[in-house]
């Protein structure tokens, strides 16, 4: 009996010391990561504190004309010179004119740049038309990069501005396909004068709708070195759809009198000029494209012309 009572006794001592044992190795274990814990949030706060702004590169390069605008690609390019990676969400862009108009806007998804290496953020957009009135475009780009370590984050907010020049609109209307201009003629005889049917015709090879505008028809007789106005008559403004042909007819009545006495005493001209000036423009755009085309008729062989 009494040997049986050591033996318990010896046992619950050597229970207690691996007890024991087991204690102080997840004391020790717990000391270590708390102050490895401890550590890493000092290194944080010290390290967070001097967090470097990064560096901001913008490149844009106007594409082509649409319906809607001109659009435009843009690429971001951030240079993270912190040991810490950041995370950026997503950038907006504002595209505003010299004289204050925005003109377009867009978003620029995000995503994460390592420490000390850079990462490109890419997007399109639209600029409106109105910016071709302007001189300057404005582009204001604004994000939020976010660097999280444990319980810790740290927001750092990116701004940049540029200024961009506005391309000449005519190198994108056309995209260096020809507009043709064509003016057809025929001169008909009616009993209070000579009727002049000019028709102007013109196909837009652009992507957008252009807009013929301020367009004038004058018709001068030219006898030898003298040149005299016959007749002057404003058009109406007309729309010529993308990839377009169309044909806007005028008619304007010359008195004899006028056609064949306002050069003294020779009745017929050497010929006739017929000559439209006006612009070209985009609809809702201040900028235009002036145009003047002349077109000759020899009066000798007055006849109808074809319809074409």
């Amino acid at each position: 009996m009494i040997n049986i009572i050591i033996l318990i006794i010896m046992k619950n001592e050597i229970n207690s010391k691996k007890i024991l044992k087991i204690f102080l190795l997840v004391v020790i274990l717990v000391s270590i990561i708390v102050t490895g814990y401890f550590l890493i949030v000092c290194f944080v706060e010290e390290n967070i504190e001097d967090l470097k702004i990064p560096e901001i590169t913008v490149e844009t390069e106007f594409e082509k004309l649409t319906e809607e605008g001109l659009e435009f690609s843009i690429s971001v390019k951030i240079f993270n010179p912190n040991n810490f990676e950041l995370k950026i969400d997503e950038f907006s862009l504002v595209a505003i004119t010299d004289d204050n108009n925005n003109v377009g806007s867009l978003t620029i998804d995000g995503g994460t740049v390592k420490p000390e290496t850079s990462s490109t953020f890419k997007s399109k957009g639209i600029i409106n038309f109105e910016a071709f009135d302007a001189e300057v475009l404005i582009l204001s780009i604004d994000g939020d990069a976010t660097l999280k370590i444990l319980d810790y984050d740290k927001t750092l907010s990116l701004s940049t501005d540029m200024e961009v020049f506005i391309p000449d609109i005519a190198d994108f209307i056309f995209n260096n396909e020809a507009i043709n201009i064509e003016i057809l003629v025929q001169l008909k005889i009616r009993l209070r004068g000579l009727l002049t049917i000019v028709g102007f015709k013109v196909f837009n090879p652009s992507e957008v709708p252009i807009i013929g505008k301020n367009l004038v028809y004058r018709i001068y007789r030219l006898d030898d070195d003298s040149t005299t106005l016959l007749v002057e008559q404003d058009m109406d403004p007309f729309e010529i759809p993308p990839k377009t042909e169309i044909l806007v007819n005028e008619e304007i009545l010359i008195s004899y009198r006028k056609f064949f006495l306002s050069a003294g005493f020779k009745l017929l001209p050497n010929w006739i000029k017929i000559q439209v000036d006006g612009d070209l423009s985009i609809a809702g755009t201040r900028q235009v494209l002036p145009i003047s085309v002349n077109a000759y008729f020899d009066p000798h062989l007055i006849r109808n012309l074809d319809n074409r």
